[in-house]
């Protein structure tokens, strides 16, 4: 107990003690100087504290600390804005300790993407701090622009694409083509940039062109005539001949008040020396053949259509003239007249208007 007691003296102030009458033949007391406290004496080995061995306690009760929250000494607001500075969403606030991590998770906004972050750390550094979040306009599906000639249909340039920020505005102007003029337009020409694509179709017409007429009428030439790939176009370096009959597709009348008819495709005719008509049966009057006839005689012959089996002869109004029918192979004839041409061929009558070639004709006397 000697650390004990030491400790004791330590703390415990000293009194002054009264100076004793030494009786004579004595040896005086020499005093101890007191320890001091940076050098505390050494108890004996014997008379050291033993340290008590810790030994696992089955009924013992866990002690919890006690943890107290200061209140918070840092804010940071945090901005939310697009990339003109405008708010997107109110700005969030942040509290925390100094020196403590900052925890932010970038928010979703609608129709935005995230862009960048401005002034911000990683830790509360300050009382007050200020952090700038921007966002970019997601883009819109783009607008499709395609320049068309109405009249042909074909394409007079690349299709054009036109792109723009979601639900933006956006404003379409006719693109100028050379030789041509805006004629119609297809689609919106001002909207916004939607999640989905969009078309626009302008329509042209040729400067030159001055009446367009879609038709379905029939021309039969009454001359020969150059085929050109356009109305007043380059030519193809064949002709159509005359008497022939065609079908029409568009009448085209230009500025010089010429006249140009459509075939089908790119062939165009010049409406000079034609005769045009409403149906295709009417026919052309065929010029007239001289025919030099050594022989015609009445007779009255019978005889047998004989041409290919189950097939049908061509007859004519008259020789080498306009067609009048058809005789199935091995029908009857009635031959009323006969005639022997310039080249010694033999035709029959075999009706009114009605001649056939006697080389598919087997008389009943060959019968």
């Amino acid at each position: 107990m000697a650390l004990f007691d030491w400790l004791r003296r330590l703390v415990t102030p000293v009194k002054p003690q009264r100076p004793r009458h030494r009786n004579r033949g004595t040896a005086p007391i020499r005093q101890q100087p007191a320890p001091t406290p940076s050098t505390p004496p050494v108890a004996p080995e014997s008379q050291q504290p033993v340290k008590p061995v810790a030994t696992p306690a089955t009924d013992s009760v866990p002690v919890t600390a006690t943890r107290t929250h200061a209140q918070p000494d840092a804010t940071l607001v945090v901005r939310l804005v697009d990339t003109h500075d405008r708010p997107l969403q109110p700005a969030l606030i942040l509290t925390g300790q100094l020196g403590t991590p900052i925890h932010l998770a970038t928010p979703q906004i609608p129709g935005y993407t995230f862009l960048r972050i401005d002034g911000l750390t990683q830790d509360f550094t300050s009382a007050y701090g200020l952090t700038t979040i921007i966002y970019q306009r997601k883009w819109g599906h783009p607008i499709i622009t395609y320049l068309v000639d109405y009249d042909s249909g074909q394409l007079l340039a690349l299709p054009q694409v036109v792109r723009g920020q979601l639900n933006t505005d956006f404003h379409l102007t006719p693109p100028p083509i050379t030789g041509y003029h805006i004629f119609q337009a297809q689609g919106d020409q001002q909207g916004q940039f939607g999640p989905t694509a969009q078309r626009m179709i302008y329509l042209y017409r040729r400067d030159a062109w001055q009446t367009v007429q879609r038709v379905r009428q029939y021309v039969t030439l009454t001359a020969d005539h150059q085929v050109y790939d356009e109305p007043a176009g380059r030519t193809y370096g064949y002709q159509f001949p005359a008497t022939s009959l065609w079908r029409l597709f568009a009448i085209i009348t230009l500025t010089d008040q010429s006249v140009w008819y459509n075939l089908g495709g790119n062939q165009w005719l010049n409406a000079v020396d034609t005769d045009r008509h409403e149906h295709w049966s009417r026919t052309p009057q065929l010029p007239p053949k001289i025919t030099t006839w050594q022989a015609q005689a009445d007779t009255q012959l019978a005889g047998v259509v004989d041409y290919v089996p189950n097939d049908a002869v061509t007859i004519y109004r008259e020789p080498y003239g306009e067609v009048a029918g058809q005789l199935a192979n091995g029908e009857l004839l009635d031959i009323r007249r006969r005639l022997v041409d310039d080249q010694n061929l033999v035709w029959y009558q075999v009706g009114p208007e009605a001649y056939i070639n006697a080389r598919y004709v087997r008389l009943a006397q060959n019968l």
